[in-house]
């Protein structure tokens, strides 16, 4: 009995903390549709809404490195007014090099990464939950 009631507590004791554990969210942009930019920046806002805990990243490759551009950054910008905590904007390098992009060419608040579907299958590897945004 004595064991059962040990396992018992052990097992609620790993649940509560995982259950109270913060969200990691990577986020994956493929699109140059200006529409599923306007999505996307919505939907990190009611992601932080409703889990302001969660920790987001939006990984931007192919056509979706175009939501980093200073020159195309109207919702990247969105993104970084609202001023939320733990998001962070992503370029893919690999990305970047096929479209002779720089990162002085990207806005300043954005990090890259050498290979964006790498970065998005590290994060899985880690337990991230994945979101293609699009429609």
């Amino acid at each position: 009995m004595k064991k059962f009631l040990f396992i018992l507590v052990l097992a609620t004791v790993t649940f509560t903390c995982f259950a109270q554990q913060k969200p990691n969210v990577i986020l994956h942009l493929q699109s140059s549709d200006t529409l599923v930019y306007k999505s996307t920046v919505n939907q990190i806002a009611n992601l932080k809404k409703e889990i302001p805990q969660a920790r987001i990243e939006l990984v931007c490759q192919g056509p979706g490195l175009d939501f980093l551009l200073i020159k195309k950054s109207k919702y990247a910008n969105k993104v970084n007014a609202l001023d939320l905590t733990d998001v962070q904007l992503v370029g893919c390098e690999f990305t970047m090099a096929q479209k002779n992009v720089r990162k002085e060419d990207l806005v300043p608040f954005a990090t890259t990464v050498p290979s964006g579907v790498a970065e998005i299958v590290k994060k899985q590897q880690d337990n991230w939950l994945y979101v293609k945004m699009g429609f």
